[in-house]
């Protein structure tokens, strides 16, 4: 960021203070509303995951994925600090993106939920490179080598280039989140306003 960039514009910050100057912890909206607010827009729902120190598999789910770049090919997914499926990725260097089909609401919540072993009773395989694939679950997956991570107040946005994917013949309709709730997008021929 541009080092003569002051907070002026930024509601309650001292003028003429400058970025670097001060932490941001107390200024903008508070974490309610920005959760409102980034909550109106529909995203789709993935599974990041990756594999432990000792081959386990490892995921979390995340709205918070897309793409970046067509040359290379990349995307990134936004992971707060505290994950353990960022600590692996971190160490493994690679990962997976699994882009949920509209009927794998369970899977997310399951993904979400801390302390459960996430993979149990699932069906899922593996990439060449040894990554998880939720491969009943999906519209598409892409497999990932990390090419940068970029610290952002409580997360981490980790940017894959995208090695390989698949997208499924079977499966055509995404999982959505909207406003805490789930959708998946609408057939061809449904009615405007219909789930």
């Amino acid at each position: 960021m541009n080092a003569s960039f002051t907070l002026d514009h930024v509601r309650g910050a001292p003028k003429g203070r400058k970025l670097g100057d001060i932490a941001l912890a107390g200024y903008g909206v508070p974490a309610d509303l920005l959760k409102q607010i980034a909550g109106a827009l529909p995203t789709g729902v993935t599974v990041v995951a990756t594999t432990g120190a000792h081959g386990e598999p490892l995921g979390m789910t995340s709205g918070a994925v897309c793409s970046v770049s067509a040359e290379p090919p990349l995307l990134l997914s936004c992971i707060k600090r505290e994950s353990s499926t960022l600590s692996a990725l971190r160490e493994r260097g690679a990962f997976t993106v699994n882009i949920l089909r509209a009927e794998s609401a369970g899977v997310s919540d399951l993904f979400a939920r801390p302390g459960v072993d996430r993979f149990e009773g699932l069906e899922w395989t593996t990439t060449a490179r040894g990554l998880p694939v939720l491969h009943r679950d999906t519209v598409a997956h892409a497999e990932c080598t990390l090419y940068d991570l970029m610290e952002a107040g409580d997360h981490v946005i980790v940017v894959g280039l995208v090695l390989d994917g698949a997208v499924s013949t079977e499966a055509m309709r995404p999982l959505l989140y909207f406003r805490r709730s789930y959708a998946g997008w609408p057939e061809p021929d449904d009615p405007p306003g219909a789930r």
